[in-house]
Order: C-alpha cells, then sequence, then structure tokens
C-alpha cells in the first residue's frame, strides 16, 4: 500500500544536501592559450567534485600524481562562448586605463573553432579549445555547473545568516550612492568582499597604470595587474574574516542578552520611529512607484515567469521520461537492477550534461530582461539566471529523491513482475501531482522575489535625495542603548518596501480571475 499524503509530503518536502559527488565531475584534453609564450599548449584538465578547475601537463602527469600545472576556483566567473564576445568584454575592462586605445583580444590563432572562455574581471583569464562540437558541449556543461554551484555557495547556505551579510554589503554600497549589487554578491563571503572593495579601488588603479607597449601587451600588464591586487586583497580579507568568525559567536551571545530584556521597548520606538518616518516616506514612494514602476510590473512578472515556467516544464519531462525509461525494464530487470536505477536517477540533478536542457531555459533571462537594466540600472541577470538553475536542480532533486524513497518502500516488499510494473506507475503520477503543486509555488516565489530585487534598488535610488538626506533628523529618537541594534535606514528602507510590495499584491489581484 502506497504512503499516506502527510508521508508523502514530508517525503517530498525533505531537505537536500546542495553538494556535488566528491569525485572528479570531469576530465578530459583541452589547449590553453598561455599568455606568457603566447602560444596554445595542450593541458589535462580535472573539474573536481568541489569545483575547483586544475590542469597538468599530460594525462599521464595526473595519474602519477603530479602537482598540477594550474588550477582555479570557478566562483564568480563567466563562461563566454565567442571570441567576439570575450574580446568585449577584455575592452570593458580595459575602458579607462591611461592612453587606452582598443583593446585587443591575447588569445590570437585558436588551434581550432570549439572555443571557450572563462573571464573573471579580477582573476586569471583562461582561454580553451576543445577537440569537438561534443567535448565543446560537455564542458560547457560541466564549466557551468561549477560556476552556478561554487558562485551561489552563500545564497544555499543559512539563509538567515547569509541574508544578514549579503544585507550589510548593499548598505555599505548604498552609502556611496551604488544600488543593485547582484552579480557582485556571487561567491562565497571573501570574495564578494574582495569585489566590492575592487570595484572601490578600479577608477584609482585606472588612473595610475601607465600607457607603454602595444596594445595587446598593455592588456596583458593590465590584467596581470588586477590579477595581482585582487590576489592582495583577497588574502587580507580572508585573514581578517577568520579572525571576525573567533569573535562573531561571543558578539551574538552579547547582542541577544542586550535584545531580549528590553525587545518590547525597542519594537515600540521602531514604530514609533515609523509614524515619524511616514510622513516624509509614504507620499514620495507612492509617487515614484506609481509613476515609475507600477505600470511595468505585469510586463516584467511575464519576464520573470516564462523562463523559469519553461524550465520547470523541462525538469518535469526529463523526470517522466527516466522514470518511464525504468518502467519499461521494470517487468523483466532483477531487483538488483532497479534499485541501481533508482540510485542513478537521484544522482541526475548532478548530471550536467543531462540537466543541460533544463539549464538553458534559464539562460533566456539574459535576453528578456536586458532591458531592465538600461532603464533601471539593475546589473543581476547573472544572479537571477543562476538562481533559476538551482531553483531547477532543486526540483529534479526532490523529485527524484521522493520517487526513490516510495519506490524502494515498495520493492522491499515481495512483488510480481506486473505488480512493480504498476507500482512504479502510480509512484510517478503521485510525485508528478505533487511536483506540479510545488513548481508553480516555488515559480511564483521565484518571481516575485526578484520584482523586489530588480525595483527596490531602483526606489531608492530615486528617494534618495527627496527621503533618505532626512533620516539624520531622526537619529535622535533612538536611545544611545539602542543605537547599535535599531537603524533608522532600515526603517525607512522597510518603508519603501512595503509600498514596493503593496503594488505588487495589487497587480496580482488584478491578473487573478474572477
Amino acid at each position: 500500500m502506497l504512503c499516506t499524503f502527510a508521508e508523502f509530503f514530508s517525503l517530498f518536502s525533505c531537505p537536500q544536501t546542495q553538494r556535488p559527488p566528491d569525485a572528479a565531475l570531469h576530465e578530459g584534453l583541452l589547449s590553453r592559450y598561455d599568455g606568457d609564450s603566447r602560444t596554445w599548449q595542450d593541458n589535462y584538465f580535472v573539474l573536481l567534485g568541489d569545483f575547483t578547475l586544475e590542469w597538468f601537463e599530460s594525462e599521464e602527469a595526473l595519474r602519477k600524481g603530479c602537482e598540477p600545472s594550474g588550477s582555479t576556483t570557478l566562483s564568480g566567473y563567466r563562461l563566454v562562448p565567442s571570441l567576439g564576445e570575450y574580446a568585449e568584454l577584455l575592452s570593458g575592462l580595459c575602458q579607462g586605463l591611461a592612453g587606452n586605445s582598443p583593446c585587443c583580444s591575447p588569445a590570437a590563432a585558436p588551434p581550432g573553432r570549439f572555443l571557450l572562455f572563462l573571464y573573471h574581471p579580477f582573476r586569471k583569464h583562461l582561454c580553451l579549445c576543445a577537440k569537438s562540437a561534443e567535448s565543446q558541449r560537455t564542458w560547457e556543461s560541466a564549466l557551468g555547473d561549477g560556476i552556478r554551484c561554487h558562485s551561489t555557495e552563500l545564497q544555499r547556505r543559512d539563509p538567515l545568516e547569509a541574508e544578514a551579510f549579503l544585507e550589510a554589503v548593499r548598505f555599505y554600497r548604498q552609502e556611496r550612492g551604488r544600488y543593485g549589487a547582484e552579480d557582485l554578491l556571487l561567491g562565497p563571503e571573501p570574495e564578494i568582499l574582495g569585489n566590492v572593495l575592487m570595484e572601490d579601488l578600479l577608477p584609482a588603479l585606472r588612473s595610475r597604470t601607465l600607457a607603454r607597449g602595444a596594445g595587446s601587451r598593455r592588456t596583458q600588464l593590465w590584467l596581470r595587474f588586477l590579477q595581482e591586487a585582487y590576489s592582495l586583497v583577497l588574502g587580507q580579507i580572508s585573514s581578517d574574516l577568520k579572525a571576525f568568525q573567533r569573535e562573531k559567536e561571543k558578539l551574538q551571545i552579547q547582542l541577544e542578552k542586550k535584545i531580549r530584556p528590553d525587545l518590547d521597548q525597542m519594537l515600540t520606538l521602531k514604530d514609533q520611529i515609523a509614524r515619524n518616518l511616514q510622513a516624509v516616506v509614504q507620499s514620495p514612494a507612492e509617487s515614484c512607484c506609481g509613476q515609475d514602476v507600477e505600470p511595468l510590473l505585469d510586463c516584467a512578472l511575464e519576464e520573470l515567469m516564462r523562463p523559469i515556467s519553461s524550465g520547470a516544464e523541462a525538469v518535469r519531462s526529463l523526470f517522466a521520461q527516466r522514470v518511464d525509461e525504468m518502467v519499461g525494464i521494470a517487468g523483466s530487470a532483477p531487483l538488483a537492477v532497479l534499485q541501481k536505477e533508482l540510485q542513478m536517477l537521484g544522482r541526475t540533478s548532478w548530471r550536467p550534461e543531462i540537466m543541460r536542457p533544463c539549464y538553458e531555459k534559464a539562460r533566456l533571462y539574459k535576453e528578456s530582461l536586458h532591458g531592465l537594466e538600461e532603464r533601471f540600472g539593475f546589473c543581476g541577470v547573472t544572479s537571477v539566471v543562476l538562481g533559476a538553475q538551482n531553483l531547477l536542480q532543486q526540483l529534479m532533486q526532490n523529485a527524484a529523491y521522493t520517487f526513490q524513497q516510495l519506490a524502494e518502500q515498495q520493492l522491499s516488499q515481495a512483488m510480481k513482475c506486473h505488480q512493480v510494473t504498476q507500482m512504479l506507475g502510480k509512484v510517478k503520477d503521485r510525485v508528478l501531482k505533487k511536483f506540479d503543486y510545488d513548481s508553480s509555488s516555488a515559480r511564483k516565489q521565484f518571481a516575485q522575489e526578484w520584482l523586489v530585487r530588480i525595483f527596490l534598488p531602483f526606489l531608492l535610488k530615486h528617494l534618495e535625495s527627496r527621503c533618505k538626506l532626512e533620516l539624520p533628523k531622526y537619529e535622535s529618537y533612538v536611545f544611545a542603548d539602542f543605537s547599535d541594534i535599531i537603524n533608522v535606514e532600515n526603517v525607512y528602507e522597510e518603508m519603501v518596501l512595503a509600498v514596493l510590495l503593496q503594488a505588487v499584491s495589487r497587480g496580482r489581484e488584478l491578473r487573478s480571475p474572477g
């Protein structure tokens, strides 16, 4: 007998560990452009389970246990499919250099046409060439998966702790008049802080860089200079963060002791500040939201829903296809074979070459959200794509896990062949039904969260001159004992967010039937 609905729900909702297998995810021969010798060299590449990419002089060197010739973690990288797009990114990175002329691509005369470029503004670039189209596609899938998982490492951890850290970074940038930090917030904490600090340093670094050498040579010197500067910044930040981690637990305990006895008084004070701020904030926020944001919410929501819905449908089809293949052999296969098939189904979400058709749907955001970048200064399209791919992976992970748990319960009982086939079919139907429900909820939540992350920075930036400059007047409302707990700017942002959420809610009500 199949499990009850409550048991079924708990199985489907069981949290999954978001980490890849420990073994190497992919390996093979690629040509790599060496900037020092300006030649292409064959190397043997290995993508490890922790998404570190290593390369060796040869496969033989790997098998003998030799140290790699080089390695890099993939967080913060962009996988660029063409030489033209890579050259365009280089030109943007070199823009503003003293004596700058058009930037030449360093990867001249590649040995083939199956190119891959790993671009990072502050780390070593990798210009690669595969031996065939099939090899190129496989490496694109593997590297893309590595970039996604490593770049969203923080977002997939404890959500409260991650959000507190990311909010602190956003406030730091907003104090400098920079709103909307999404793609800077990719990677682990040290790299995020390194990205933000390099953003501060870039204008000074560019202005002090001497113009010498030909265009391609100047590009190489500039890139190497950036890599060295970033390495120093990252090293110092990593050291400081480790020291802070040792103090953080003590600070949290002290903060809790300070908050607990006076929590009610703090909340009352916060509400009082909000009421006083309302006269300054409410009307301008509603006006700006009504004129510049609300008319575009429907269109933006549609653009956010379309790719993630297509991706979810692709995940559903892929899951159903793989289960159907299993059902097809259930009538004649031994129990051990079926159990092995179940295990392979459970690993589907960590096989990027299989998940690729699903993940490609999320890449549609790069085109559909391009207009938001121009109009609202939104610089988080890469984050949207990676976030959507994470959701699609989780949907597959949940469905496969649930099917595996339910099927194994039934297979543990003695069954005839035709009973096994019928049982797997029933389990598949129940999992798909639950998939449809959970997928719908998750997609709506995903779209609404990104509506806020797109439009809230825009509202805050446009209200800065009218509202934010008034905030210091209200600092005197905060008691000295509470000054490190109650932040007037937080209260202000919550009020602007409430206005935006009301607009989103009104649009949703108008779209609802009846």
